[in-house]
Order: C-alpha cells, then structure tokens, then sequence
C-alpha cells in the first residue's frame, strides 16, 4: 500500500494515524519500528521521522490482536427479530455502541452476543479487503457490519465461524438487502417521483478524519433514495444502501443537500420548529435501519428481518409535520 504525504504532512506515525483512524497512533509507532514502513523507498524505523510534501509512504497495516479475548460476556436484553443456532438478528436501540471502544468498555452489543453464546465460540476476524468499517467490522467476534451508536433497527450476528464467513461473503457480493428510513431537511434534490440512485464515490476528509466526503478517488459508494413523505422544509425517505461506506447514507443525503435532521457532523439541524411554532430538540441523527434482508448460511433460505420503526422516530416524524407511519 502506497500513500503521498501533502502539503503540512506531520510526523510519520501522527500522518499513518490520521489516515487510519481506528489504528492507534501508539501501534503505528511499534509498526515503524518494526522498519516495515518505507519513506521514499528507504525503511525508516522511528515514528518521529517528519514528512515532507510528496514524500511517498509504503506499508502493509499493522496486525492488531482479535480483542475478543479481552471482552467480557454481559446479560443484556436485546430485542430479537430472528434467532437459530446461526445466527441473530437484533433490533439495535438508539444510544447503545456495536463493540467496545474509547469511552465504552463494556455494555455494547458484542459483549451480550458472548454472554448468548453461552458456551466460548472463536469468531474469525472480517475478512478487511471485502468491504470498508462500516460494514465488516475485523476483529470483532460475530460482527459482520455495523451501526453507529444512534442509528437503531437491524443488525446481523453470526453466532459461529462458519456462519461469520457466509455472511461476509454475501456482503461482499453485495446481495444483502439493507433498507432505511431516514428524516432529512428538504432539497429540491431530492426525488420528486420514482427512486433516484446515487452513485459517488465516498473518501476520509483530508483535514477532518471524523468526517467522510464525496470526492473523486473514493471508494465507490451507491445509495438508492425514495421519498416517502414530505413537507416544504422536511422529508421522509427510505434509503436503499448498495454498498456500504462508512457512513454512506449521511454523506450521500449530505451531498444532495438534504442532511439528517439531527445530524449537526454533515450539517443537519440540531434545533427545529414542531408545526405548532414551538421549539424542537433533534439530539441525535434520525435514521433508522427498518429492514434486513440475507440469505442463511446453512439452508440459504432467504430471511427477511423488519424492525419496528421507534416510538420516538415517529413522534418525531408527526412533530415536523409528516404523516406518522
């Protein structure tokens, strides 16, 4: 892998963590170390080493140790939409994280899939060339792709190696259906008949590595959006995703000019007006992971999961203005 330091390019492990975000700067330093890191051809060995505008990069992305073994089983109740032996399809809440991480040891929805499991199982990691975060999650033991902490609806567990792999593969292949709904600040872009298929490339922002952005070079990203409802200022749409970028759908209704409400990252409203004037709160990017749709790993009978839209996503819905569902 071959990467072009740019103009203001930091020391060499801030620049490989910046790239990689969910590689901590600390493990890009032991990598360098390592002299598995070439500058400009030459194999330097101290992450300090301070970059230059064109410098050209060359690694292969550090090994970082399955964590399963440091997590814990938890007894969390998580509504079932289906569950065999195979697998389980859980109709994630808003506010709960997919798998630890910085500021959330513990209470995320693998550590209830080890406590389900009951018996210790070994997962194999994702298989990282298949897709990108946001789908394969490697590394995590029965994840196949993810949610972010407020997103609710579907979400897929494998329950055993074999099933983890069966699922991958038909990410990869891209016959996973995935379906959501979403509430969204109205655009005249927006489809005003039919579906409107959006085909952009996704990439990490150059300077904000929090953010993804449309841009030229990305990896390719495709979203199909229907209107549902909708009003002068605010529309319900449902979200088809036919690949599955890191936050895909956010960016690609951000792109049309129609971000989350809620969504302050891409530039949806966290403040709005209910139709009677009063002031609303939107604390949290309103989209929901409605339907799920994949093939099971042993029978390939097609199963289709559907999670009840939340309570709050339609009470919201009806205070912008817009028909309840």
């Amino acid at each position: 892998m071959q990467l072009v330091a740019e103009d203001g390019a930091p020391r060499l492990d801030r620049f490989l963590a910046d790239r990689f975000p969910d590689i901590p700067r600390a493990r890009w330093d032991a990598h360098v170390r390592t002299g598995e890191v070439k500058v400009n051809g030459e194999p330097v060995t101290k992450g300090g080493v301070k970059l230059r505008p064109g410098d050209q990069v060359e690694t292969e992305l550090p090994v970082i140790a399955v964590p399963a073994a440091h997590l814990e089983a938890e007894a969390i109740d998580l509504p079932t939409l289906f569950e065999d032996a195979q697998l389980w399809i859980v109709n994630k809440p808003a506010g709960m994280v997919v798998h630890p991480g910085p500021g959330h040891t513990g209470g995320t929805v693998v550590n209830a899939l080890l406590h389900r499991l009951k018996t210790p199982v070994v997962l194999e990691p994702a298989d990282e060339e298949a897709e990108d975060a946001e789908e394969l999650a490697s590394g995590w033991p029965g994840l196949v792709h993810r949610l972010d902490r407020y997103t609710t609806g579907c979400l897929c567990l494998a329950k055993t190696a074999e099933a983890q792999r069966a699922i991958q593969d038909q990410f990869k292949a891209r016959t996973v259906e995935k379906r959501y709904l979403a509430l969204v600040r109205h655009s005249p872009k927006l489809p005003q008949l039919g579906s409107l298929l959006i085909d952009e490339p996704i990439a990490r922002h150059k300077r904000d590595r929090l953010r993804m952005v449309v841009a030229d070079g990305g990896r390719p990203a495709q979203t199909r959006i229907r209107v549902l409802a909708r009003t002068t200022s605010v529309a319900l749409v449902e979200c088809e995703l036919l690949t599955g970028r890191t936050h895909q759908i956010r960016v690609h209704l951000a792109h049309l000019r129609a971000p989350l409400m809620g969504d302050p990252l891409y530039g949806g409203p966290g403040r709005w007006k209910d139709v009677d004037g009063g002031a609303l709160l939107l604390p949290h990017p309103a989209l929901h992971a409605w339907k799920l749709s994949v093939d099971h790993p042993l029978t390939g009978a097609r199963i289709d999961a559907v999670a009840p839209i939340p309570e709050g996503f339609l009470t919201l819905a009806e205070a912008l203005g817009l028909p309840r569902l």
